[in-house]
């Protein structure tokens, strides 16, 4: 299976689940990128609710959309499924005491009601963590939570918490993540005269 088909299955089956979460757990995360991807629906099984899709190298793969998926049976053969991933940079950093609190929000937004599916949701997380790595040239900061996790994240210059740092300090971060998927009919190519 391709990056581009792993990405479009991992998103559009957190999306149709509408599961808050949108890293893959257990691997370092590098935020501030962005990735986009897109598949056609070459068939849909109404009745099992999956759609096959086929990227733009050829690779097929079949999703299953959840009973949360609103609006599904305006899902077309021939729709294309557009999926946007960013990964954000740290909204807002600051030295810690010895707590271990950590807080997690989402948002999510579904299409309305009759239109195509589609779903934004962002996630918001505030850790407190241990600094491990410093990247003073790339402002990158990797840091390991209460739990082992580790996460690396693109400091903006404006944060000059950053330019204290050193390897140990605890701090407290908030960070953020967004996933954006839509189900678009494509424009029909102009008729020839």
């Amino acid at each position: 299976m391709t990056k581009t088909m792993q990405l479009l299955f991992i998103a559009a089956s957190i999306a149709f689940a509408a599961a808050p979460a949108v890293s893959v757990a257990g691997e370092p995360i590098m935020l501030s990128q962005s990735i986009y991807a897109k598949a056609t629906i070459i068939k849909i099984d109404k009745k099992k609710r999956e759609l096959t899709l086929r990227d733009e190298k050829g690779n097929t793969e079949v999703v299953v959309a959840s009973a949360e998926v609103r609006n599904f049976d305006q899902i077309k053969k021939g729709d294309v499924l557009e999926v946007e991933y960013h990964r954000a940079a740290a909204t807002s950093l600051q030295l810690a005491g010895s707590t271990n609190a950590a807080s997690k929000t989402t948002d999510v937004e579904r299409a309305p009601a009759g239109a195509k599916p589609g779903m934004a949701a962002m996630n918001t997380s505030t850790i407190v963590a241990t600094v491990l790595e410093i990247d003073a040239k790339s402002r990158l900061l990797t840091v390991q939570g209460p739990k082992g996790g580790i996460v690396t994240v693109v400091v903006p210059a404006d944060m000059k918490a950053f330019d204290t740092l050193k390897k140990g300090d605890k701090i407290s971060a908030e960070y953020a993540e967004a996933v954006a998927i839509s189900v678009k009919t494509p424009e029909k190519a102009p008729a020839k005269k």
